[in-house]
């Protein structure tokens, strides 16, 4: 993303919110939309995958019981 890019995509949100006549645009949607800048800007969508997952992790998913489970 190039310099000129992250300011349109910023007076964007900075428009949306000035215009936003409902009250829909609160400080979570605004936090969300810059979060999605910053990834944009680092290149990732902000995911994580350098935890390794050891043996013990995948037996608690082998060890699930079902047959408790209430379909509705």
């Amino acid at each position: 993303m190039s310099k000129m890019e992250i300011i349109e995509q910023l007076k964007n949100i900075k428009d949306q919110w000035a215009n936003d006549s409902k009250g829909e645009i609160n400080a979570d949607v605004i936090i969300d939309a810059l979060t999605d800048i910053i990834h944009d800007t680092d290149g990732n969508d902000g995911m994580d995958f350098t935890e390794v997952y050891d043996d013990s992790h995948y037996e608690n998913f082998e060890n699930v019981d079902f047959t408790a489970l209430e379909i509705n």
